[in-house]
């Protein structure tokens, strides 16, 4: 049986036992004609979206009159403004763990969906997009890398190109439990640009996709890459945003 057929089977079953647009992604609860986006009424009231946040980072948190984050005051970061949807907790992080860990691909539909709502309120003109790699062995065991799902959503909802610009060469340890000097030393020299897209970058906007935005040292790692490779602009753009959820 080949690849294909496998997926088809994965995908069947897994409509079986998570049969999309029937039940809210966030809580569960059986969908209506007023839900929206896979989405419950209640849910869509409480969701912690983003509406107050670093003009640098989109970090949801207090901000001084410059409006600009203490993360942000305290590190160059070489993108020039990142943005998400949530905030990372509650609900939110349920639905991202199952979408990377669960086999719940058909997640990055409703959430691809919600990246196409913060980009469209975003007054930038990206040129191309690409995502966060993952490592062949993570991507060979998850089956897919979630970033690029999303991001794929986003490319084609807005007729924008996407590339997988830069490939992850080391498998280096979680950032999970790492603090920010930690994250930024542990992301040196994991990715390496994809040398075939060296002209198509040249003097371009390019938008980065990820699935979730910490401290930014991952997606600064991949801005530096691209930008060295001769990108003009980087944005970040992510579904939510853990500054300030978790440890730093």
């Amino acid at each position: 049986m080949n690849k294909l057929k496998l997926t088809k089977i994965k995908d069947y079953l897994l409509d079986l036992l998570y049969p999309r647009h029937i039940k809210c992604i966030f809580c569960g609860s059986e969908l209506n004609s007023n839900s929206y986006n896979d989405t419950c009424e209640v849910c869509m009231k409480t969701l912690p979206f983003i509406t107050n946040s670093c003009i640098r980072c989109g970090a949801p948190t207090n901000v001084d009159n410059t409006g600009v984050c203490l993360n942000c005051k305290a590190n160059n970061f070489d993108f020039k403004q990142a943005r998400s949807v949530f905030a990372y907790k509650d609900d939110v992080i349920s639905v991202i763990h199952k979408f990377k860990y669960s086999k719940m691909k058909f997640l990055s539909e409703p959430l691809g969906k919600y990246l196409c709502e913060l980009f469209a309120t975003w007054e930038i003109n990206p040129e191309i997009i690409t995502s966060i790699p993952l490592y062949k062995s993570k991507l060979k065991n998850r089956g897919y890398n979630q970033s690029e799902c999303i991001a794929r959503v986003l490319s084609e909802n807005n007729n924008l190109p996407y590339y997988d610009l830069c490939a992850k060469v080391v498998d280096n340890i979680s950032q999970t439990e790492l603090d920010l000097k930690q994250r930024k030393e542990n992301v040196k020299n994991v990715f390496q640009f994809n040398k075939e897209y060296k002209n198509l970058i040249k003097d371009k906007i390019i938008l980065i996709v990820d699935d979730v935005y910490t401290t930014g040292s991952t997606c600064n790692e991949i801005s530096k890459i691209l930008l060295s490779n001769g990108a003009r602009e980087i944005f970040i753009i992510t579904i939510a945003h853990g500054l300030g959820q978790q440890k730093m």
